[in-house]
């Protein structure tokens, strides 16, 4: 998924700070202005995954990626969580709260989160990707139960 701003407290769109994120809200804000040109920019083999909340399902937002041509990967509603990002979100969320001051305001904690993405060690992505193989194993093996990630 392509990233956006989001807020390190509550792991959720900045949007919620400012109201409810509904689908129209996604579709208008975050899918047209950001992903889905990043996306076209990628090529015909790009995929797009959500995690199926809420807005990110709703018809409108189903509806405008269809008519953009964009490629959805398929996701169970109860399927356990693969994905490596979020242990970068996590190790972003430690690094952006170790700045003092924190953020004054959704500018700063943009430069922030820059900054320290920018600063982060090649070797985490590199681990974060080589789990993979793993992380799909150990799924598998507990029948898509509970697994240590």
């Amino acid at each position: 998924m392509v990233w956006g701003a989001f807020s390190l407290h509550h792991r959720t769109p900045l949007f919620h700070v400012q109201g409810n994120l509904t689908g129209l809200r996604y579709r208008d804000e975050i899918l047209r202005p950001l992903t889905v040109p990043t996306l076209q920019q990628m090529g015909p083999q790009a995929f797009y995954q959500d995690d199926n909340a809420r807005p990110h399902s709703a018809r409108v937002v189903n509806d405008f990626l269809q008519q953009s041509g964009v490629n959805i990967m398929e996701w169970p509603a109860c399927s356990p969580d693969l994905n490596p990002i979020k242990n970068l979100w996590d190790e972003l969320d430690r690094k952006v709260r170790s700045n003092l001051p924190p953020p004054r305001d959704v500018q700063h904690l943009y430069q922030m989160l820059q900054t320290e993405w920018q600063a982060l060690p090649q070797r985490i992505f590199a681990t974060l990707v080589n789990s993979k193989r793993t992380r799909c194993v150990e799924c598998q093996n507990s029948h898509g139960g509970y697994t240590h990630y």
